[in-house]
């Protein structure tokens, strides 16, 4: 640990540590532009100057450097015995001398030379660095009375705009495009005042390669400007009006830690949340932009139940009555019960329950997303499972049973009478053989967010909720179980998933009696193996990486 004398502070921090980082965990802002701690230092905006402190050894004083430093680049570290200043200290630096907020006041009247300066109409305000750092560090008004340059708009690939007049060249998004997706699809074009970001582009300037990999939306949260913009967000809402929550990504077994923002009437966005071990900084474009059936106006609203051949909206109790009817006549050997990748740990849990100890049957299954591709990159991994919790389904739904997948699961299946199906994946397509043998079951009970293949083979639909509706646990593939958090309601009359499952076994007799989610997690800390630290409480917002 380095002792080191920050401003006025005596403080301890991490060999390695720099300035920036320093001064942030205790409270201190260092502004920045090119800076980012999941990327390299180039030190290019020089807006962190800081003003570290010397031993000069004629006069035996500590004086300040004859040069300003960049606090992105100065790192910290525990000085030998002999070069302790003041005998204590191991560095001694100042963030807010007068010589540092001059520069500061400098380079900020530099970066807004050509800068339009139309945070009105800007999708950054709000929530962008130059606004901030301006009103806190900067001139209250500008010199420069000379023309400015207004380089062009550019399109840059599937989901990103690139206002080159608002970009103050801090090259993250080149950086990002080599170091973490490997892509290096960006880079500067011309010199001094007129750099600007580009792709490569031919003679006649058409576009050689687009910003088209799966974690290009990144770019636009790293940003630090409003000079990258996400087309999907593109006019949507000002930040300010939408509520934030931290949860987890749906879109894959990987479990990126992400903050939901949204409004009453549904989710306008969905950005990464710093995670070390699972996502660092980062989520893919596929996770980003895969929200929309959350908002979808096809969302199953009511419960339907088919009569003649047709679908009818019904009422929850006229749906969960003719649900307990027959099962209530069923033989357990032939109802198989299908918990969902996609639904929580206390969902599946509450499922297992049911199955077992109301319902009589060991038939339990698992269903969910069929795998996609895995994409690698320098630093982050998409995984082929597309599915938020497969790890933590199985463990919820085997109480000491095998999990029917695959053959063995359709097998089973054709052999069922009734068939107790919690989907969620809507836009999963089934197999014609897995589509055969759905159809032959005699009364087949679906729980989903959405019509699909699967619920247009029902006898019975039950509206539930995503991930964004209800609150709960995934477990990642590396085994870290994370909490979600509800931001909005679900449409109609869609319920959340676990307690329908309760008030059916209630209707058959069952005595389950949970009251929330975090009641589940505490009774899964209990009874199913390497969960005993995993409750809600102890999950916080990093979640609890189960015992190997």
């Amino acid at each position: 640990m380095a002792f080191i004398k920050l401003n006025d502070l005596e403080v301890e921090v991490e060999d390695g540590t720099n300035v920036v980082e320093a001064a942030r965990l205790h409270g201190i802002e260092v502004p920045h532009y090119c800076y980012h701690p999941g990327l390299s230092r180039p030190a290019n905006c020089r807006m962190c100057l800081v003003e570290p402190h010397v031993f000069f050894p004629p006069a035996g004083a500590i004086v300040p450097d004859r040069q300003l430093a960049t606090g992105c680049t100065t790192v910290l570290r525990t000085a030998p015995p002999n070069r302790k200043l003041d005998g204590k200290y191991d560095f001694i630096v100042y963030t807010d001398s007068p010589r540092v907020k001059k520069a500061r006041e400098d380079i900020l009247e530099f970066l807004l030379v050509h800068h339009p300066l139309d945070c009105p109409v800007c999708d950054q305000a709000g929530e962008c660095d130059l606004q901030d750092f301006t009103y806190r560090h900067g001139h209250d008004k500008s010199r420069y009375l000379e023309v400015k340059n207004v380089p062009p708009k550019k399109d840059l690939g599937p989901d990103v705009l690139l206002y080159s007049t608002r970009c103050i060249v801090c090259t993250r998004c080149i950086r990002f495009c080599q170091e973490v997706s490997g892509s290096n699809e960006l880079g500067l074009i011309h010199r001094g005042s007129h750099d600007e970001i580009d792709i490569p582009r031919s003679h006649d300037g058409m576009p050689l390669q687009l910003l088209d990999n799966k974690l290009a939306g990144n770019v636009v949260d790293i940003c630090p400007v409003g000079a990258l913009i996400s087309k999907d967000f593109l006019f949507k809402s000002r930040p300010w009006f939408m509520k934030q929550e931290k949860s987890v990504c749906a879109g894959c077994s990987v479990g990126c830690n992400i903050t939901v923002e949204y409004k009453e009437d549904g989710v306008y966005r969905l950005k990464p949340r710093f995670h070390e071990e699972i996502n660092q900084h980062w989520m893919c474009d596929d996770g980003r932009l895969g929200y929309g059936y959350v908002n979808s106006d096809d969302r199953l609203q009511l419960p339907m139940k088919r009569v003649d051949g047709e679908f009818q909206p019904t009422h929850w109790a006229d749906a969960l009555t003719q649900i307990t009817e027959k099962l209530s006549e069923a033989d357990a050997e032939k109802v198989v019960v299908i918990g969902s990748a996609q639904g929580t740990n206390e969902d599946n849990y509450v499922l297992q329950q049911f199955a077992h100890e109301v319902l009589k049957t060991e038939h339990l299954g698992l269903f969910g997303a069929l795998p996609g591709e895995e994409h690698t990159f320098p630093q982050f991994t998409i995984e082929a499972d597309k599915n938020p919790n497969t790890a933590g389904a199985r463990k919820m739904l085997s109480n000491g049973t095998p999990v029917l997948e695959g053959e063995a699961l359709w097998k089973k299946v054709s052999e069922a009478d009734i068939v107790y199906l919690v989907s969620g994946a809507p836009e999963r397509s089934l197999e014609a053989e897995e589509k055969a043998v759905l159809e032959s079951v005699d009364f087949l009970i679906v729980q989903d967010v959405l019509p699909s293949e699967v619920t247009a083979l029902a006898d019975v639909v039950l509206p539930g909720t995503t991930f964004a509706e209800k609150d709960g646990t995934f477990t990642n593939s590396k085994g870290w179980v994370q909490r979600i958090r509800k931001t909005v309601d679900a449409p109609g009359e869609a319920r959340i998933d676990w307690e329908i499952i309760q008030q059916l076994a209630r209707q058959l007799g069952g005595e389950m009696n949970y009251h929330f989610a975090g009641e589940i997690s505490l009774a899964i800390s209990e009874n199913v193996s390497g969960y005993a630290e995993a409750t809600h409480q102890n999950i916080g917002d990093s979640g609890v990486k189960l015992a190997e």
